[in-house]
């Protein structure tokens, strides 16, 4: 079992990493949708949840208005409380968007609300296991635990390769993911 500040040390180095891959990959967010594999491509009326590219976040956009146009639906997070999962809004490119929690953008409030089968989630750093390092807040932990519960959903790490890491430090309500695809590949965790 790690320790608060180990987590805190390992984000800090993540964060560089992902901004100098942010700064030296400008294409990279092509290579989201050209390595996205088969296997876990959404069927027509599929949900998917992506999120809104903050900060050095490798952006989405180009692989979700691809599975919008094969005719996924698709969802933004919102964020319903400090220790609730994530709420699942129906968004569509080119939907206005408004300021959320943490300055994030999100669908408004009144949008549909819908129950993702694969779940696109944004990442500091991911290891050799499929643990996945955020921003510390737990958001898409109890998200994932919370889908996991009730029903089957196949989670996605997107990041650069850079992001991929020998081992982090894991604590006991950390979920793993499924997949991390990068700008070279996919890899599936056992």
């Amino acid at each position: 079992m790690f320790s608060n500040w180990q987590k805190k040390r390992a984000r800090a180095r993540a964060l560089e990493r992902r901004r100098t891959a942010h700064h030296d990959l400008p294409d990279a967010p092509s290579g989201l949708v050209s390595h996205f594999p088969d296997e876990i491509w959404p069927g027509v009326g599929a949900v998917v949840a992506g999120y809104h590219a903050v900060n050095s976040e490798i952006d989405p956009i180009r692989l979700l208005e691809t599975f919008h146009c094969e005719q996924a639906r698709l969802a933004l997070p919102r964020v319903e409380g400090p220790a609730a999962p994530l709420a699942f809004h129906q968004w569509l490119p080119g939907d206005e968007l408004e300021t959320g929690a943490h300055g994030i953008a999100t669908p408004h409030a009144d949008a549909p609300q819908l129950t993702p089968s694969l779940l696109l989630i944004p990442l500091l750093a991911v290891d050799e296991r499929g643990f996945r390092l955020g921003y510390g807040g737990g958001y898409y932990d109890r998200t994932l635990s919370a889908l996991r519960a009730t029903g089957q959903v196949t989670a996605v790490g997107l990041g650069y390769d850079i992001q991929r890491i020998k081992k982090l430090p894991v604590q006991r309500h950390d979920q793993r993911l499924d997949w991390i695809i990068t700008e070279k590949g996919a890899y599936r965790f056992a």
